[in-house]
């Protein structure tokens, strides 16, 4: 067998390597027991780290000795060899990650993270693999060594990504925090879609004057059958926009806040994983109903949808609020009151004081959400009380 048969063996070798590494990513119903789980997730996480180190600089030498124009395909076979057991590592890495032990939001991310790297590590050895097999008339193309660059330089940006502080988090928490804020952003964008709609029907009037001054800003979506018809909120349509705008501005507001005030710092007591997993997956129920409501607020509107959506809000918000439960412990037994008591004297007399202030604001605020929501879950759906 020549070197360069070898190599095209090799690199098939790593294809599969990588698509199994894929393969080893989607989430398994049963952990498997057979082999000792690591529970130390600074150990896991700093070989993971030392791996993507260690494919990224396998394959800039792999772009060096099969640059299409003189690969050196003996040079090739180790580099090839190298890059095939680092994603094995890494794949038995995110293996040791347990969701129990370290967060089902932190392996999520590492899955995401990793998802992208073995794809773009299988399309840099694909990409050889095609060269090596084409021969060198393919060589000679232009465009064929260009490509093999194009995807070596991806592999590298999303290993400097991954291995960057926006990256692969530190732990559940990091995840969470994350997920958090693109709630968090989606949210606000759902607010100001509501904005958007009240501005435009507040001032439908002044809209008119000067129609033709518009025709440069056309998005295109007239062509498509999807741009602006020229009706109207009406007088009910408004006073339900303007209601829903004053819910969401509630929601997102306490958003904010659960962000700031109980996710920004390590949590005394530190909640469980599990419980701070359900917590992330009711801020993504949160920001999916609010853009349900938001979507049947379009007109002509349907106030038995608007009333449907409403009330799947408020049960999110409600499960929400349970699930906050967790940052603010019951304290009145007398075995939880002494645990509470310090030598420090005076420093741990502040916590509990805090605690209570912050639960108060939580529960002012999910009580303001539901009194808002009332006209919208009512069963007439009235519009005659005005939105606070």
């Amino acid at each position: 067998m020549t070197d360069k048969q070898k190599v095209i063996v090799a690199l098939t070798s790593a294809s599969e390597t990588c698509t199994a590494a894929l393969s080893a990513l989607v989430p398994k119903n049963q952990p498997d027991k057979s082999e000792p789980q690591t529970s130390d997730l600074a150990v896991i996480l700093k070989d993971l780290d030392s791996l993507l180190s260690l494919i990224y600089n396998s394959s800039t030498k792999l772009a060096l000795v099969l640059k299409p124009s003189s690969p050196t395909y003996s040079a090739s076979l180790p580099v090839i060899a190298d890059l095939t057991k680092y994603t094995s590592g890494i794949a038995h890495c995110v293996h040791l990650v347990n969701p129990n032990l370290h967060g089902a939001t932190l392996i999520k991310e590492l899955q995401y993270e990793l998802r992208a790297i073995f794809e773009a590590l299988r399309a840099v050895v694909q990409t050889f693999l095609s060269l090596a097999a084409r021969g060198p008339s393919i060589a000679r193309n232009g465009s064929a060594g260009e490509e093999y660059l194009v995807r070596t330089g991806t592999l590298h940006d999303l290993i400097t990504r991954a291995r960057g502080p926006d990256g692969i988090p530190q732990d559940n928490i990091s995840a969470i925090r994350r997920r958090w804020k693109q709630d968090r952003v989606a949210l606000e964008d759902s607010l100001r879609e509501v904005s958007e709609m009240i501005d435009r029907a507040e001032g439908s009037e002044s809209d008119g004057i000067d129609d033709d001054d518009d025709d440069d800003d056309d998005d295109g979506w007239d062509e498509l059958g999807l741009g602006d018809t020229g009706a109207k909120m009406d007088k009910d349509e408004l006073a339900r926009a303007k209601n829903v705008h004053s819910v969401l501005r509630l929601t997102t507001l306490l958003h904010k806040r659960i962000f700031l005030d109980l996710l920004s710092s390590a949590p005394t007591p530190s909640p469980s994983n599990f419980a701070l997993d359900a917590l992330i997956m009711q801020s993504h129920a949160l920001f999916a109903a609010s853009d349900e409501l938001v979507s049947s607020l379009y007109i002509p509107q349907n106030p038995a949808a608007i009333r449907k959506e409403s009330l799947a809000l408020l049960d999110i918000i409600n499960g929400l609020q349970l699930q906050l439960r967790i940052f603010f412990p019951d304290t009145s037994s007398l075995e939880q009151q002494l645990s509470r008591l310090s030598i420090e004297g005076d420093k741990s007399a502040s916590t509990p004081g805090k605690t209570t202030a912050d639960k108060k604001w939580f529960d002012i605020c999910f009580e303001q959400v539901t009194k808002t929501s009332a006209n919208l879950v009512s069963p007439s759906l009235g519009v005659d009380q005005k939105p606070r």
